[in-house]
């Protein structure tokens, strides 16, 4: 005889709207206990160890870290290191909700089909070898398979693979854990076909964990979007040097290098122990690349997204950045993003990379910086047809001041539309090129000028999407990164930090605005050419000779 719990005290842990199923022979004292804590039902749960003997779980700080999270949090994205166990106490929890809640059904995603079944294993065994008072019984006439299992009130756990093209659940589900997402070939078109199912469902709950992959991959731009709080997504970044199992009892012998001093400096906790564990890594499997250790031990939550990018910008100017950067204010009147609202007498600078027309390839974005102050106060990136993004740059510009607008004419559509309505205050090239051109040569000038400006901290970057760019930021406008499954890496906003600092390093800004406007031969014209010639002849006027009568 099977009826609903009717005690109403509810578990601490018992999420929202589920029921915990009794049955014959349950000790639901015991069961209640088992979601009084994050690890009540994994220390119950036996494994197969590392050392090959079987016993209790005893999860580690790491793991605890997770457990945590995950009571904490519906959507959980887990950055992980190599070897932190974290899939064994995803599916653990899987088990528990599955077992124990009234119908609640779960899925288990692996980029193999053996990796699956491995993973389900883990499932069965700790199953199994459960007390037989918290042991919830299976449907009736259905025993536990290689790739699913079935309880008497209906909930389930069932596994599937992401190595298709285009993997799908089919069904609905109520818990969803992903392991190893960033090996999969198809990731957004997984994501497509996987979350929609979950996205209505109130009370579904979602692990996502996995070591950082390809950069300007579909699971890079989830993990940003989640650091950025965008989505529903909760990010979890776990440091591999705060867990015991990556370290190595180091001999006399053994003396760091001025370079892993430094690397033991700039990770809080770590011990010589740890440091000895990465030298035995890089010399082992990681064949001397600092770069493939960070793919599977990464520094930070930035760090370890590897692929074909070369990056431009050293990431040790970003990371500051980084760690003082905002989340996305809402859009304001003026359809851009304000930081800062401007000031009445201030000096603005607006720098825009524009789209072509069509309903894919590269977004628009806009930048807007205190010319003076030297600051990002503004932002915008989006889909939008050349024509609307102009009216919007022109929006912009009246808002902050009649600023003066740099808009990169390599896509002619937006800046000949602008150029056509009559724009003022709109940069030239040359009297025969409105806008700024991008040649080979001018972007990896001004590169060259942005990582001079952040290292001397002359320029100040603030929104994470900006930041996120520019760390993966390869300088090129052709050659764009695509993933296998066809998702293109974008570096919009990057490119217009670049253009912002092949400006701001040629003139500085007055509150009053530029001083060259006396020098357009076109009312409304800048052109590089005026600001290399004001530069030109401050330099000549500085190298002339002392008058005798000042000496």
């Amino acid at each position: 005889m099977v009826a609903q719990n009717p005690d109403s005290r509810r578990p601490a842990l018992l999420p929202n709207g589920a029921n915990l199923h009794e049955a014959d022979g349950l000790n639901m004292v015991k069961v209640r206990a088992l979601f009084s804590t994050p690890d009540a039902f994994v220390s119950m749960c036996q494994i197969v160890k590392e050392d090959e003997s079987s016993g209790y779980l005893t999860p580690t700080l790491t793991q605890r870290k997770v457990l945590r999270a995950f009571s904490q949090n519906r959507w959980l994205l887990v950055n992980k290191f190599r070897q932190a166990k974290i899939t064994t106490i995803s599916v653990m929890l899987l088990l528990r909700d599955c077992m124990y809640l009234s119908g609640v059904k779960g899925l288990l995603i692996a980029e193999r089909q053996d990796t699956a079944e491995d993973i389900f294993e883990r499932i069965l065994y700790a199953y199994k070898r459960l007390p037989k008072d918290v042991q919830m019984p299976l449907a009736k006439g259905r025993k536990a398979g290689t790739t699913q299992i079935h309880f008497e009130h209906g909930g389930s756990i069932k596994i599937l693979t992401a190595g298709g093209r285009s993997p799908a659940i089919g069904r609905s589900v109520d818990r969803l854990i992903i392991t190893e997402f960033g090996e999969a070939q198809w990731q957004k078109k997984a994501a497509i076909n996987i979350f929609p199912t979950l996205n209505k469902r109130p009370n579904a709950r979602v692990i996502l964990e996995s070591t950082p992959g390809r950069a300007g991959s579909h699971h890079e731009t989830m993990w940003r979007n989640a650091l950025e709080g965008r989505g529903r997504f909760h990010p979890l970044f776990l440091e591999w040097w705060h867990d015991d199992s990556c370290q190595v009892d180091f001999t006399s012998g053994f003396e760091p290098t001025n370079q892993e001093r430094e690397y033991l400096a700039q990770h809080p906790g770590m011990s010589m122990n740890h440091l000895a564990f990465r030298r035995l890594s890089l010399e082992t499997e990681m064949a001397g690349d600092p770069r493939l250790f960070s793919s599977k031990y990464p520094s930070n939550a930035y760090d370890g997204w590897i692929g074909s990018l070369a990056p431009v910008m050293p990431s040790e100017l970003l990371q500051p950045l980084l760690d003082r950067a905002i989340v996305d204010p809402e859009i304001g009147p003026a359809g851009v993003r304000e930081i800062e609202s401007p000031h009445p007498n201030g000096s603005y600078l607006i720098t825009a990379d524009p789209a072509g027309f069509g309903g894919s390839g590269d977004k628009s974005a806009v930048t807007v910086f205190d010319a003076i102050n030297r600051r990002e106060v503004a932002f915008w990136e989006d889909r939008e047809a050349p024509d609307r993004f102009a009216r919007r740059l022109l929006r912009i510009q009246k808002r902050y001041n009649n600023a003066l607008l740099v808009v990169e004419s390599n896509a002619t559509a937006c800046i000949t539309l602008l150029k056509e309505s009559g724009t003022r205050r709109l940069l030239w090239t040359n009297r025969n090129h409105p806008g700024w051109y991008a040649t080979e040569k001018r972007i990896q000038e001004a590169e060259a000028k942005l990582v001079k400006m952040l290292r001397d901290q002359d320029l100040l970057l603030r929104s994470r999407g900006l930041l996120h760019q520019l760390l993966n930021y390869d300088g090129s406008r052709k050659r764009r990164v695509k993933g296998l499954d066809g998702s293109t890496h974008h570096f919009d906003r990057a490119r217009t930090a670049v253009m912002a600092a092949d400006v701001l390093s040629r003139r500085n800004f007055t509150p009053t605005g530029l001083r060259e406007e006396a020098r357009e031969y076109v009312p409304g014209r800048v052109t590089i050419g005026d600001l290399d010639k004001l530069r030109k002849g401050k330099q000549r006027e500085f190298a002339r000779p002392v008058p005798r009568e000042w000496m």
